[in-house]
């Protein structure tokens, strides 16, 4: 019982705390970078029909003919999961 009173102790007065988690939590907010799913299709479609991109990690490292197609690509990305990201109650929990 010490141990989780000294971690208490050190969470208490912790100026931060740094949490890692692995896809996991990224798929409890509806981000599934593996998947080929209706979200994928809704928003990387184009990809998918272009060069059979399947999922966000496979568009994330595909090599793109042009530049501009890449950044195309991660635009759409960044529009997805950071300019149109709503938290769920687990990530409201977490913060």
């Amino acid at each position: 019982m010490n141990e989780f009173k000294t971690a208490r102790n050190w969470l208490d007065n912790a100026d931060a705390v740094i949490i890692s988690a692995g896809n996991g939590l990224s798929i409890t907010e509806g981000y599934n970078i593996f998947a080929h799913d209706e979200a994928f299709m809704t928003h990387f479609g184009t990809f998918y029909e272009r060069y059979g991109i399947m999922n966000i990690l496979q568009g994330a490292f595909y090599n793109y003919p042009t530049v501009a197609e890449r950044d195309a690509f991660y635009k759409v990305l960044f529009d997805y999961m950071v300019d149109h990201y709503e938290s769920t109650p687990v990530f409201r929990d977490l913060k």
